[in-house]
């Protein structure tokens, strides 16, 4: 009897001691499923654009929101058909999880992640910035066979002209100033477009348009997905305007450091890179000026081999590591049983 009174005391003391589990020298709960789940795809990224934000602020120990991440992982930018594909069809192949990603009609008929996550009670929302008709996801409303974009499932909000409106499709507007009761109508199922961007021009910034619909979907929906497509950075970078790549990525940051601000500790907050386009910065001082003044004193290299992917919160364990883009849809699905303990151990009668 003695010794049954000991185990239970030693084992009391074992829980009683259990260390706290850290992820990135953060408390962290592990696989713990997240209710709301935020994913920015920012084509053109890679954790070595962080400069563009970290060295414009005069505070030595300021980081920013994107530093303050729990986890880093990097995927490989490779399909079945070539190396460095197009950020888009990357995008695409995170998002179904197929590496048979050709630029056609075909692509379109694998099932996205909205679709697995709505069979465990979640509903999603897409908010596009910056994406040419060939990248825009309405590309797929165009197909016989679109198992990609269903508008009577899924909120579609696309920041761009309606000159490009889809034959049989209702383009409803939208716009971040709205009332409450047309905000709340542009809550249901549908394709909505920005009526503030005309002619290639929005005058709706990215960050206002996603805290007004993410406010409002958030209070709707106990389980919700939203994923945010940005192109503008990589098409800043491509014309080599230093001050409109920086002002898009300080437009992620806004968003990024906003939803941390509303301290909710159920979020899951994903950013991922598609066809990085790495740029080698100036040395110090002088040159470095100039940099900042106009975007002299840079170089431009090919597209990078390897994609970022920045995780926060729930279950953010999942994306550290080295993967192919391909495998973002397993890990963004995946949940590891949790460990059982056996509460025999406790009954000294054993």
């Amino acid at each position: 009897m003695i010794q049954r009174i000991q185990k239970l005391l030693i084992v009391m003391m074992f829980i009683g001691c259990a260390r706290v589990q850290t992820l990135n020298m953060e408390k962290h709960s592990y696989s713990e499923r997240p209710h709301h789940i935020v994913w920015f795809q920012i084509a053109g990224f890679s954790e070595e654009h962080l400069p563009l934000l970290r060295f414009n602020v005069s505070e030595a120990s300021y980081k920013t929101s994107l530093e303050k991440i729990d986890c880093l992982g990097k995927m490989w930018n490779f399909n079945l058909f070539g190396l460095r594909p197009e950020a888009n069809i990357s995008f695409l192949s995170q998002i179904n999880g197929s590496k048979n990603i050709k630029g056609q009609c075909d692509d379109y008929q694998a099932r996205p992640v909205w679709d697995y996550l709505a069979e465990m009670g979640y509903a999603s929302s897409i908010l596009e910035n910056g994406s040419s008709d060939e990248m825009s996801f309405e590309k797929a409303m165009k197909c016989p066979r679109n198992g990609l974009l269903n508008a009577n499932k899924v909120r579609f909000y696309r920041m761009g002209p309606d000159a490009n409106s889809l034959e049989g499709t209702t383009k409803k507007a939208f716009h971040y100033q709205d009332t409450l009761a047309n905000i709340q109508e542009n809550m249901n199922p549908g394709v909505y477009y920005d009526k503030s961007c005309q002619k290639n021009l929005c005058y709706s910034s990215v960050s206002n348009n996603f805290k007004t619909l993410w406010s409002q979907f958030t209070k709707d929906q106990f389980q919700s997905f939203f994923l945010v497509r940005d192109f503008n950075f990589l098409r800043a970078l491509k014309k080599k305007d230093i001050g409109y790549a920086k002002e898009s990525l300080q437009e992620i940051e806004r968003i990024v450091g906003w939803i941390n601000s509303q301290k909710k500790d159920d979020v899951l907050v994903i950013i991922t890179g598609a066809e990085p386009l790495n740029i080698e910065f100036p040395k110090e001082g002088k040159e470095w000026a100039e940099f900042e003044k106009s975007g002299k004193n840079i170089i431009y290299k090919n597209a990078a081999l390897l994609s970022p992917v920045m995780a926060h919160g729930p279950m953010s364990e999942n994306f550290c590591g080295l993967f192919d883009e391909s495998e973002m849809l397993k890990r963004l699905l995946y949940k590891p049983e949790k460990k059982q303990f056996d509460w025999d151990l406790l009954n000294p009668l054993n």
